[in-house]
């Protein structure tokens, strides 16, 4: 493919040798990466997605519960970003075992895409946090909704970046 000849592909190839030529022959390092790549997926996955869901209901709380509730919603959004982090470093451990395969995998640029999607969504989401923390009584209903919508939009990403990642294991 054209992707496979430029001389960047080539020089990233290159230096990425080492660590390819260590990552497979290495069933235990293989293993710590991939469990390492899977298990903070799950962790800022199902966390996300958990928060998404009592986001989603809190219209029908208490002023007071649903105060809670973005308390522990701003709260996990910590653990979220560092397991999101350590996926991230993962997966460029398990882009630089294998460059060849993963420059030129439509799977493996559209869950990037669905990644950076996920990113930019969780700037909107902060956003509306930061305007709920000193919003009027009618910017908060707008904030409010601006929330339930990113979470909406966050579920929806998280659930098809795994569909994505089985794809992309199954097409390696």
């Amino acid at each position: 493919m054209l992707w496979e000849s430029t001389i960047m592909v080539r020089d990233l190839v290159g230096f990425t040798g080492p660590w390819r030529s260590l990552f497979s022959h290495s069933a235990t390092l293989e293993m710590a990466v991939v469990g390492t790549h899977v298990l903070s997926m799950l962790v800022a996955g199902g966390l996300a997605i958990a928060h998404d869901r009592g986001t989603l209901r809190a219209n029908r709380w208490t002023a007071a519960i649903r105060e809670h509730h973005f308390s522990e919603l701003h709260a996990v959004h910590r653990t979220i970003v560092v397991a999101l982090a350590i996926c991230m470093l993962s997966g460029l451990a398990l882009f630089a075992a294998d460059v060849k395969t993963y420059i030129v995998s439509v799977p493996f640029w559209i869950k990037m895409s669905l990644i950076a999607m996920l990113l930019a969504n969780a700037l909107v989401m902060t956003s509306a946090e930061g305007t709920l923390r000193v919003a009027s009584t009618g910017e908060a209903a707008i904030a409010w909704r601006r929330i339930g919508t990113s979470s909406i939009v966050s579920a929806v990403l998280w659930g098809s970046i795994v569909l994505v990642s089985i794809v992309l294991t199954l097409s390696k």
